[in-house]
């Protein structure tokens, strides 16, 4: 076997593990929350999650290297945190209304307008295909809410809140980034999003049982989990290998929504769900070909 091959194959199943586990404590994290809900609001469980994501997160706010002085950049933290915490109460009372493989598909919308926000917003190349691959998911998105054909539900109006709220989050990352280690944006954003999701829990409020406890502080581990899954997929494969291997979470989403939920997910979810994958897909193909690089 070429070393070269072998190499291949090797980073591949690499990625194929790291995006199965993405998917699979992505959607474990959502049927936490619903089972969590049951109990508390949601809005309880957002707060309490972001308090244990920072309980997580503590060996970087105790790092030597965290920068507790930003500077100028402390506005762009700070809009990112009101971005992250209204993002994850619509996102989490979508999940306590919504079937969880219809979260999960409408859920892969956000990154096709975070490109288009790059495009329009951050100057980055207006390509073709670009706009190909968001016409195509915005089309799958479609397919799944149906407006006019199907009744437009509360959770789906969420959700689409969700998706532009975390896109925007997204973006400002982008640009936090530039000048920010990755894991000082990630740490605060949560140090900034966790008091302003009390505020909201604070008039629905209701301590959780022992076992709510455990679900709250299983939800803030698996996402931390799914996360760096993720990041672990792109650095050890193109972005081409690992965005189509999305559609696991799709799956393990409609296997989970099914065992704990009886929830079964109609053909039109499936449907546009698929479709938005392969906007994802073309995008990221876009984003990674050699023409791109050299603009």
């Amino acid at each position: 076997m070429a070393p070269h091959f072998q190499h291949h194959l090797q980073t591949n199943i690499q990625c194929t593990f790291w995006m199965i586990l993405a998917g699979a404590t992505f959607a474990a994290s959502n049927v936490a929350v619903r089972l969590a809900a049951d109990e508390m609001h949601p809005f309880v469980v957002v707060f309490l999650r972001s308090v244990f994501a920072i309980v997580f997160l503590g060996h970087i706010f105790l790092g030597r290297n965290f920068n507790w002085r930003p500077g100028l950049l402390f506005r762009l933290h700070l809009l990112r945190g009101v971005l992250q915490a209204t993002a994850l109460l619509c996102l989490y009372a979508a999940i306590a209304i919504t079937p969880i493989a219809t979260v999960i598909a409408l859920a892969f919308i956000t990154p096709l307008i975070s490109g288009a926000g790059a495009i329009m917003l951050m100057g980055e190349p207006s390509r073709l295909n670009r706009w190909l691959a968001v016409a195509t998911g915005f089309a799958g998105m479609l397919v799944i809410v149906r407006p006019g054909i199907a009744v437009v539900t509360l959770g789906t109006v969420l959700l689409l809140a969700y998706a532009v709220q975390q896109a925007a989050s997204n973006l400002t990352a982008k640009v936090l980034i530039r000048s920010e280690p990755a894991t000082s944006v990630v740490a605060w954003m949560t140090l900034l999003s966790t008091p302003l999701t009390l505020v909201p829990a604070l008039f629905v409020w209701s301590w959780p049982s022992p076992a709510g406890w455990g679900l709250v502080a299983f939800v803030g581990l698996s996402s931390t989990i799914a996360h760096v899954a993720t990041t672990q997929a792109y650095r050890v494969a193109d972005i081409t290998v690992a965005d189509p291997m999305i559609f696991f979470r799709l799956i393990a989403g409609a296997i989970l929504g099914y065992v704990f939920f009886a929830e079964v997910p109609d053909l039109w979810t499936l449907v546009g769900g698929t479709v938005i994958i392969g906007a994802i897909t073309l995008l990221g193909r876009d984003t990674m070909s050699p023409a791109t690089k050299a603009q």
